[in-house]
């Protein structure tokens, strides 16, 4: 639309109210341009979209999101299913402890029947601490999500600007 129809269309229009709301109303005396809705819905794309390069950031970083999540689901089963596996060997080992335990002769008997359930309970223990100790090291491990666009072109540079200021801060004595 020119400023000139603009101007005129405003000059020829008058506010009325309708429900209680100004309403500004064209009399039709000033032809008015069409307006194309495609390109402005071609403008709303490209103003709330982003770019092919952030665009492609944004894959990555959805794709590698998914894959850690399905790799820590994984890491998950794998710990709770040895901690499961570990429970039934200590259920089975407790019920032929007991069962050793109720048919010795003698109190060497019990106390080795004992001593060796307690051992293997151990054994089940420090398991689960390393099985533990092993999955939050490989979560930590991870890499983490893909820079953006800015943080590709300015990494650098921040590292080398942080770098200086730590070598000026450092006591010389």
């Amino acid at each position: 639309m020119s400023a000139t129809s603009l101007r005129c269309a405003f000059r020829s229009a008058r506010v009325s109210q309708r429900h209680g709301l100004g309403v500004l109303q064209f009399d039709g005396r000033c032809p008015m341009e069409s307006v194309d809705l495609s390109e402005q819905w071609r403008s709303m794309q490209r103003m709330f979209f982003p770019t092919s390069a952030i665009s492609d950031s944004l894959k990555e970083n959805a794709r590698s999101f998914w894959e850690m999540q399905d790799k820590l689901l994984d890491n998950m089963q794998a710990v709770a299913n040895g901690w499961f596996n570990r429970r039934h060997a200590g259920t089975t080992a407790a019920r032929e402890a007991a069962v050793r335990m109720c048919t010795t002769d003698t109190l060497v008997d019990l106390g080795q029947a004992y001593q060796n359930w307690a051992s293997g309970a151990f054994e089940r223990i420090m398991a689960d601490c390393q099985e533990q100790i092993t999955a939050v090291s490989e979560a930590l491990a991870s890499p983490p999500l893909a820079p953006s666009v800015g943080e590709k072109e300015t990494g650098p540079a921040r590292s080398e600007t942080r770098t200086a200021a730590r070598s000026k801060t450092t006591y010389q004595g």
